[in-house]
């Protein structure tokens, strides 16, 4: 059974050295967005490869992946976050601003989940000290 954020927080296995997990906003988050397009994916994938460096200025983000599935037209992101502040804060940006304004993008749907702990320990790979995107090497 997944809990909501409201519900209190799961503790995050990469979460940032000297936080407390059970403190809200501190585990790891998960954000998954979805959309459609009203362009050719093609041009969607230029723009894509625009942005992106654009990412590594958000404090906090771990990682971005990009995602595309051209057969049934739904395109996107999943993004890991070190917390729920770092998540909000990210919401605040003009790339997330214009990711949810941008008419080339349609049904685009945000939602965004805490990351469990224990199974992740075992199934996830660990980021290196887990530095946000802006830092690795």
């Amino acid at each position: 059974m997944e809990r909501s954020a409201d519900e209190g927080q799961v503790t995050g296995f990469l979460a940032s050295a000297g936080s407390d997990p059970l403190v809200k906003g501190t585990a790891m988050r998960i954000r998954i967005v979805t959309f459609g397009l009203t362009v050719p994916a093609e041009a969607y994938a230029a723009h894509a490869e625009h942005v992106a460096s654009g990412f590594t200025a958000w404090p906090g983000l771990l990682g971005k992946w990009w995602l595309a599935d051209p057969a049934s037209g739904t395109f996107g992101g999943v993004y890991l976050f070190a917390s729920q502040s770092d998540a909000d804060r990210s919401r605040e940006t003009d790339l997330f601003r214009g990711m949810v304004t941008n008419p080339a993008l349609i049904d685009v749907a945000v939602s965004e989940y805490d990351v469990l702990d224990a199974p992740s320990a075992v199934t996830a790979p660990a980021l290196p000290s887990a530095s946000p995107v802006g830092d690795l090497p």
